[in-house]
């Protein structure tokens, strides 16, 4: 192999390849409706869970500043997915203050439902505020957003294949079970922290 030929990635893991595919479609729809670009500031809540920490990963790449909200425990998982971490509860409004002096551009709300937070942090306007989970959007004047998207996204989920591939993305699975395991999944599958992955 020449020398200036790069390897091409490894292939994906069952498991990465499995938890992958609804986390992007989901953080990557929602950042092109937020219209996130470089230099901008995005708040994201639930920025630990497996469409929050996937969105993370896709805003960082494409330039933005992220502030994720999260326990404390979770602080270091999201540094090294390139996010500011932020403690979400009570004062959160302060410290993400604290976290972005510049202002916060856009906010996603990754399924946490503080939606009173994000329109505060944007000076009173709901404008670039989307959610995927808050109940009370449509009374608050917020965004919701469920997909999937009825265009294809074959090519952000082929570049994303590759960026996982070339471990520049990560999706964060929690546990790995057989698809015939006992139990409803919606049970099983019941984290804020990750995906769970069936698997056959």
């Amino acid at each position: 192999m020449a020398a200036d030929v790069a390897p091409e990635p490894a292939a994906l893991s069952g498991e990465l390849a499995a938890a992958l595919p609804v986390a992007v479609e989901s953080a990557d729809r929602v950042l092109g409706l937020l219209k996130v670009t470089a230099g901008e500031t995005l708040l994201l809540h639930g920025a630990v869970g497996a469409v929050g920490s996937v969105g993370v990963q896709l805003a960082v790449s494409r330039g933005a500043t992220v502030i994720g909200t999260a326990s404390e425990a979770n602080h270091d998982y999201l540094r090294s997915l390139g996010a500011v971490p932020v403690t979400y509860g009570d004062g959160v409004i302060d410290r993400v203050r604290a976290a972005a002096p510049q202002g916060i551009d856009a906010v996603y709300d990754a399924g946490v439902d503080v939606l009173n937070v994000p329109a505060e942090l944007r000076g009173g306007t709901t404008d670039r505020i989307v959610t995927i989970h808050g109940q009370r959007a449509f009374e608050l004047g917020i965004t919701m957003s469920t997909g999937p998207r009825q265009q294809q996204y074959a090519p952000e989920l082929a570049e994303s294949s590759r960026m996982a591939a070339g471990g520049r993305l990560t999706a964060r699975i929690v546990r790995t079970l057989p698809l015939a395991a006992p139990g409803p999944v919606a049970e099983r599958s019941r984290s804020p922290r990750g995906k769970l992955v069936l698997l056959p």
